[in-house]
């Protein structure tokens, strides 16, 4: 065990494991061991948790560790994005690039240290022999919070039951994890990709919560956002700063950089907590706007490889994509084998852990259907584009709490409710550190 769980009453708040993939996998081997020792000689059986820690009607530890392996392994963009152990709320992050080295950055209780020169100096100018340094040298970094939110789904204890005791002639076990892990993967996938004008869900301040906070996980399209984005138009829908302010909107730690942060407050100055954004206006996509997108991220790159750099879009932006450059007698869409990488080391090409895909500027294009579901209608779409996205991988994943565990809420033995209740859920959130090495391409015109 390399971590343990911190918690505030009976509610895990954090963990001490590292944030890392191999701190998720550690963090997923130590959930559920403490939770198969709870239970003793019954853990390989179907029943009702036996109490604390686990609480009544907590279900089979083995039966959530491979729902939980199920759920992320599905072919869409919840399972790309790599999974971390959360440690804690808080996330440090860079924001503003370094400035520093103007001549009028120099001053000294409010006097130049470099006489009447001007422009670009450099690191150390002006700095005196006796060790003064000017007055605003510091690290631009500041503390956001990053709450981790309870993502319940509905699940048939009773269809468990039968598909396991094999008494449904339908489906068999096997088959039923993987669909019950396939939908509630889905409903993830389709929330972390929905657009920005799609509002974050909040909690009322009812009875039940005393105050208002939002209870869905953050889309990329508001981790990537910038507050160049206030006062846009998206489908009808006018952006506005709490849309482009993830973790709380307007009270959460990103608007004071996402919101209207110039000196007079009317305004917004672009700055290292923004994404970069190509906005179509409603015209087509094009070659033009997937370079532009590529030249703004760049600038945020640690290295140009594209190893953990990748296009997200829908499979009509990519059929869109291919059918402009065969148009224009431009090169097809070139293809790339990708592989992926098992705690730090990676797979042999040609081996069956890789896959072959599309590549733009040598980038894989991962495909998604749910990056063109229509979220008017509430269904799949054939013509709607969806927002493209340019990610760098390093600074984008999936913070974990707790993963997948299944609850029998109502014993109907005890309850005489013939209804059984029954929740399978996760704690987690998506976590951006460096939304500058990002861009996506929004508000294009719908392709027929």
């Amino acid at each position: 065990m390399s971590g343990q769980f911190i918690y505030q009453g009976d509610r895990i708040v954090g963990t001490s494991f590292q944030p890392t993939t191999q701190g998720f996998i550690d963090l997923c081997d130590t959930f559920y061991d403490v939770k198969a020792s709870a239970f003793g000689k019954a853990m390989g059986s179907i029943g009702y948790g036996l109490g604390s820690p686990n609480g009544p009607g907590y279900f089979n530890p083995l039966f959530d560790k491979r729902l939980t392996a199920a759920v992320f392994k599905c072919d869409n963009t919840i399972s790309l994005i790599g999974k971390r152990a959360y440690d804690h709320e808080g996330q440090r992050l860079i924001t503003k690039l370094a400035a520093y080295g103007m001549a009028d950055e120099f001053t000294r209780n409010g006097v130049s240290m470099v006489g009447s020169q001007t422009g670009f100096l450099g690191l150390g100018a002006g700095t005196n022999q006796d060790g003064l340094i000017q007055d605003d040298q510091y690290l631009p970094v500041e503390a956001f919070r990053m709450p981790a939110v309870d993502l319940p789904f509905p699940w048939s204890y009773g269809l468990m039951m039968q598909a396991l005791e094999g008494k449904d002639d339908t489906v068999e076990y096997k088959s039923f994890v993987n669909m019950y892990a396939q939908n509630y993967s889905d409903e993830a996938d389709r929330t972390i990709l929905r657009p920005l004008w799609c509002k974050q869900p909040v909690a009322a301040n009812n009875n039940i919560v005393k105050r208002t906070a939002e209870t869905s996980m953050q889309g990329i399209s508001r981790l990537i956002a910038s507050g160049e984005e206030i006062g846009k138009v998206y489908n009808g829908v006018e952006i506005t700063e709490d849309m482009v302010s993830p973790y709380g909107g307007v009270n959460g730690d990103f608007y004071a950089y996402r919101g209207k942060n110039s000196a007079s407050g009317d305004a917004h100055e672009k700055n290292f907590i923004d994404g970069n954004v190509v906005d179509m206006q409603g015209d087509s996509l094009t070659t033009a706007a997937m370079r532009k997108a590529y030249r703004m991220a760049y600038l945020g790159w640690d290295s140009p490889s594209p190893n953990g750099k990748v296009w997200i879009m829908s499979h009509i932006a990519q059929d869109k994509l291919g059918a402009i450059t065969e148009a224009n007698k431009q090169s097809y869409l070139n293809s790339v084998y990708v592989s992926k990488g098992f705690n730090g080391v990676q797979a042999q090409p040609g081996r069956d852990t890789g896959f072959v895909a599309n590549s733009y500027d040598n980038i894989v294009i991962i495909q998604d259907p749910n990056v063109s579901f229509d979220y008017g209608s509430l269904m799949p779409s054939s013509t709607r584009m969806g927002d493209i996205y340019l990610l760098d991988m390093n600074y984008l994943w999936m913070s974990v709490l707790t993963p997948m565990e299944t609850w029998k809420l109502n014993n109907p033995a005890t309850s005489r409710d013939l209804l059984e209740h029954n929740l399978m859920s996760s704690r987690m959130n998506a976590r951006i550190s460096k939304p500058i090495s990002t861009a996506k391409i929004v508000n294009m015109a719908d392709d027929a």
